[in-house]
């Protein structure tokens, strides 16, 4: 179990770390480039449904427009990245076109869509939970994920550290290609570095990894990060094994880091991505940061007795429109803010 709790690679002997420290300097010097929404909605298209016992509802709306998305930050991580073309520049295929149109129609339907549940303690108390309050594209989303991930690694910071950087090359690899097999090539890479490292007497490198949306071409890049890390394998032959461009593997080491604040950084900047790279993720159904076995702990103090049943779900107009025969049901209804506020609107 103590193993398991670790959150650190298994330290070298003192004279391995030198030696290491003095290897990746060489490295360095002889080969290595240092390359220091809101949505629209759409309520009048719904179509016409009925409710029964909270039944749940299909709903249907038209085709939003493409969002305006906000301006895509140059990369933030540890190592920068080069690069002169703007989000808005990006050339979209036809099927992009459409993946990011269904993205937004998602996006639209989600925000929309309202589950109602009752309290298994007293059926006379329901509330109205949004399910977009739990997506990764929504900010409240976003702070869910970032609370699981401090409550996982929040008790290390200030920590030296290796951080490793993956992109791709547009000429050896198509963007939907690259954004389809991002996890596969980064596993795949990470087991041939710790297969090479094995082989070496030196132990496995663990390490988190996130991705962050590389500027101007719209692919994905890949940062990791190997806590406790001085030096984890020959430059060039990284290079060879991630195969693309020359300069698509860059490394640097730290004296002092936060895993936690590292991952999470890139999961706010992920308001700022263009909407096809969301569009992409959501596609794809891709991870959005992993992290290797060693550093998820067996902790299953967050298991909570259920306290809600499901009864229904239904839009927030549809659920405004009956909103008083689902109170007659009712004595109180947590969550349900908006839907006061439109019955209060519509009633005025």
């Amino acid at each position: 179990m103590a193993d398991i709790l670790r959150l650190e690679n298994e330290a070298d002997p003192k004279g391995r770390r030198n030696e290491q420290v003095a290897r990746s300097e060489v490295e360095c010097k002889e080969g290595n480039i240092k390359q220091d929404g809101c949505i629209k909605e759409t309520g009048s298209h719904l179509a016409d449904y009925t409710i029964k016992h909270f039944g749940a509802e299909i709903i249907s709306i038209e085709k939003p427009p493409r969002l305006a998305g906000a301006e895509a930050p140059a990369s933030p991580g540890f190592i920068s990245l080069t690069v002169n073309a703007d989000k808005g520049d990006l050339d979209f295929s036809e099927k992009e076109t459409g993946q990011v149109l269904g993205f937004n129609e998602y996006l639209c339907k989600l925000s929309d869509k309202r589950v109602l549940v009752e309290n298994l303690a007293d059926d006379n108390i329901c509330k109205v939970v949004k399910p977009a309050d739990a997506s990764r594209y929504f900010p409240g989303g976003r702070k869910r994920i970032k609370a699981r991930i401090f409550k996982r690694l929040g008790r290390w910071f200030n920590c030296p550290g290796y951080l490793l950087s993956l992109t791709f090359d547009p000429k050896k690899i198509s963007r939907e290609d690259s954004w389809r097999l991002v996890g596969l090539l980064r596993r795949e890479f990470m087991d041939r570095v710790n297969r090479w490292r094995k082989r070496h007497g030196m132990p496995k490198a663990k390490f988190l990894a996130v991705l962050e949306v590389q500027r101007g071409t719209g692919y994905p890049h890949v940062h990791l990060v190997f806590p406790y890390l001085k030096w984890l394998a020959p430059i060039a032959w990284m290079t060879e094994q991630w195969g693309q461009a020359e300069n698509s593997v860059d490394y640097k080491v730290k004296d002092s880091m936060s895993p936690v604040s590292y991952v999470c950084k890139y999961i706010s900047k992920l308001e700022g991505w263009p909407d096809l790279a969301l569009s992409y993720l959501w596609v794809n159904r891709t991870r959005l940061y992993s992290m290797s076995r060693d550093y998820v702990l067996p902790d299953y103090s967050d298991k909570r007795v259920p306290e809600w049943s499901f009864r229904g779900v239904m839009s927030r107009y549809k659920l405004a429109g009956n909103f008083s025969n689902v109170m007659s049901r009712y004595e109180t209804m947590l969550g349900a803010e908006d839907i006061v506020e439109m019955v209060i609107k519509d009633s005025s």
